[in-house]
């Protein structure tokens, strides 16, 4: 697939999703940031001395993350765009981070952990609540990884969802949208695991 197919793609998905914001949480939409410079690229890519796959690249001139430096902990700890979930007060949201972030973060982590190949990961997104979590971005392949409860005594880090474990029950070319949007209390939240209806299909969900 040629760069102008993964750019085609990335923006059709990306216009979209960013009208599920408008018309379902503006909230989180008022915290996305504007796309990254070519530059600011390069920067991060010299710096961490990895190559972007041409997706997250793209991804990022669209949108350079999230803003998230607030004193309002309650509320940053519910906008995150990759989602979350709440169970028994276990509370994980996860932002998607900007790129300055990510060569912060990534330092940060390959001076704590020590797991084979980890110069290739970089850290793409992180929860903000209290039951932190790691996102890896595998730059030679592409594949994204969560670190589990594991991660900072082994270094241990899983792929993220399996192929099928989400099925969004609608054509691509659908205007239905599923409803991802959970409310709890006073907080609302992109939730990972819809109750109704339920289009996941059986699968184990790796390091949640």
């Amino acid at each position: 697939m040629g760069c102008f197919d993964f750019y085609d793609d990335v923006k059709r998905h990306w216009d979209r999703f960013k009208k599920w914001l408008t018309e379902n949480f503006p909230e989180a939409k008022a915290t996305l940031r504007k796309g990254a410079s070519e530059a600011d690229i390069q920067e991060l890519e010299k710096s961490l001395k990895v190559k972007l796959p041409v997706p997250t690249r793209i991804l990022y001139r669209f949108c350079d993350g999230q803003e998230c430096q607030t004193d309002d902990f309650e509320s940053i700890g519910s906008m995150g765009l990759i989602g979350g979930y709440s169970f028994y007060g276990h509370l994980v949201n996860v932002y998607l981070i900007p790129l300055s972030h990510i060569i912060m973060e990534t330092k940060e982590i390959r001076r704590q952990l020590h797991f084979p190949g980890r110069d290739k990961y970089v850290v793409l997104a992180s929860s903000s609540t209290y039951s932190e979590k790691f996102f890896f971005l595998n730059c030679t392949n592409g594949q994204l990884y969560v670190g589990t409860k594991n991660l900072l005594s082994d270094g241990e880090i899983i792929p993220c969802v399996p192929n099928a474990l989400i099925s969004l029950g609608h054509s691509f070319n659908s205007d239905q949208q599923q409803d991802l949007c959970c409310y709890e209390e006073n907080f609302k939240f992109i939730n990972l695991f819809p109750e109704e209806p339920s289009h996941c299909s059986i699968a184990v969900t790796n390091g949640m």
